[in-house]
């Protein structure tokens, strides 16, 4: 437990990681400011149940919503900044919609780098910035290119704010989910448990935990990195995994 109330800010928090991310610092003592866009009532819920938490409605699509939402900030204090709101579209890769891509690296690598360079000054010497990128971030993609390219951007701009922020002693990492069972889990997600060498897919509570240790003195020199967190998946090849099992 910390001693002195300390902000967090949080975008995405209705429901998920972002919710397992919310509940576990309000435990730890942290004041946490949270943003939610279509789940209100899972964030009213979360509120009047944590109540160490401010909640703001934030469309991050909408531009002047996401620079309306930084200037509420301005007076603010924060300890860390996780950048967790991502949108996720399928495409078809024979009739691909630009918008889609648009739609999908606005909230997914733009938002986090108008909250993280807008809101720099606000972070105290030795805080934080994590962000929530994913393991398609790391591969190719076949119906969600513009997911997979948004996540890899944001692992390469984890390392150029680690870099610029890093004089003032802030740390700045990003975490690569794997298959987390969510309420966005499919019937397709579930079959990682057959590749994964733990057996299963992961919680949110584990990334959540992952989060914790990041923001916290314990990782004071870990900087500019990206940490996999996804139960050993992508160790695995396909195809070797097969040939062992003849």
């Amino acid at each position: 437990m910390i001693y002195m109330t300390e902000n967090i800010l949080i975008t995405g928090i209705s429901r998920g990681i972002g919710k397992a991310i919310c509940e576990l610092l309000v435990k730890e003592g942290y004041f946490v400011y949270g943003t939610y866009n279509t789940g209100e009532k899972e964030a009213t819920k979360l509120k009047e149940q944590l109540k160490n938490i401010d909640i703001f409605k934030v469309d991050f699509l909408d531009r002047e919503q996401t620079t309306n939402f930084i200037e509420k900030l301005k007076d603010i204090k924060f300890k860390s900044i996780i950048n967790n709101a991502g949108a996720f579209e399928p495409e078809d890769f024979n009739n691909f919609n630009i918008k889609l891509w648009d739609k999908v690296l606005e909230v997914n690598l733009n938002t986090p780098l108008l909250i993280s360079m807008k809101l720099q000054d606000n972070i105290i010497d030795n805080g934080s910035i994590v962000n929530i990128s994913s393991t398609d971030g790391l591969i190719g993609s076949f119906a969600s290119i513009s997911y997979s390219a948004s996540k890899a951007a944001l692992i390469n701009l984890t390392k150029s704010l680690a870099n610029n922020l890093g004089k003032r002693k802030i740390t700045v990492n990003s975490i690569a989910p794997g298959w987390i069972d969510t309420a966005m889990a499919t019937d397709e997600s579930y079959e990682a448990t057959k590749l994964t060498p733990l057996g299963r897919n992961g919680k949110p509570e584990e990334v959540a935990n992952l989060v914790s240790f990041l923001i916290s003195d314990k990782a004071s020199f870990i900087n500019g990195e990206t940490i996999v967190i996804d139960g050993g998946y992508t160790c695995v090849d396909y195809i070797m995994k097969k040939e062992a099992e003849k």
